[in-house]
């Protein structure tokens, strides 16, 4: 989300910059022609080697070109191009900060940090609340029973041991199949069977009205913290997961979350 929103903010000054260049002279943009040549042969060949010994031998740089920023180098490898500094330990790719020498994407980290919430400050009494032994694992889930990857993470959810899981109806998929969907079940006589079996895919039974205005409250919950996809899970230290993520990934971060 960061990014796409990024790249529509620059596409917009991009734009800007395109329509109005007659009236403010904004110089046309360089060619292909006027890129600069390769950097002196020893400094390819550090650069070179370091990142070959970094990434084990899984990064081979073809070509290393200055860029416009100091102390940055441009990298061909293949038909690839990434940024690396002058030590050959961190690049740039695909918009990320990664360290080479310990294969890690250092931008994750704040990303990390800023998707963070307070878990303590959920109202987690809007939830539909599970408990499966000593319940000390702490995740609070934002489901919809129409989404797929929520269908198969439900399943997975459900078979975390000793764990408390608060599952928030989160109906956005379709604005009209999935509110129907999430107002049956949470007007069911046992709202929580309802829920669990609308989300493997059975369509819950008929129930009567009732007063379904925390699924309002859950709606707004979720756009105020920045619930752009689903399922999207919060961990006991407020860790956001978002989508499909690998099972021993998942619980790696489950268990660091207790920590």
């Amino acid at each position: 989300m960061l990014f796409s929103t990024m790249r529509r903010k620059l596409g917009v000054v991009f734009l800007t910059l395109s329509l109005s260049a007659p009236c403010f002279g904004v110089a046309a943009q360089p060619s292909v022609d006027s890129l600069p040549g390769p950097v002196a042969a020893a400094t390819a060949e550090r650069l070179r080697a370091i990142v070959n010994r970094n990434t084990k031998g899984k990064v081979v740089i073809d070509a290393v070109y200055p860029s416009p920023v100091s102390g940055v180098f441009e990298a061909v490898s293949g038909d690839d191009v990434f940024y690396v500094d002058a030590s050959g330990r961190y690049g740039f790719v695909d918009g990320r900060l990664v360290d080479l020498e310990q294969s890690f994407d250092v931008t994750s980290l704040r990303i990390d940090r800023i998707n963070r919430i307070d878990f303590s400050k959920l109202p987690l009494e809007l939830a539909i609340k599970e408990v499966r032994g000593n319940g000390s694992r702490k995740l609070a889930v934002f489901e919809d029973p129409l989404c797929p990857i929520c269908k198969s993470m439900t399943t997975f959810l459900g078979q975390i041991p000793d764990a408390t899981l608060y599952r928030f109806p989160y109906p956005v998929i379709d604005p009209k199949a999935s509110v129907a969907l999430a107002r049956t079940a949470w007007c069911a006589p046992d709202r929580r069977a309802a829920w669990a079996g609308a989300m493997r895919g059975e369509k819950p039974q008929p129930a009567p009205a009732c007063d379904f205005s925390d699924l309002g409250r859950i709606l707004k919950l979720g756009e105020a913290l920045g619930v752009h996809e689903t399922p999207t899970v919060f961990l006991g230290d407020g860790r956001r997961l978002k989508g499909a993520v690998p099972p021993e990934e998942f619980m790696k971060a489950v268990d660091a979350s207790n920590r």
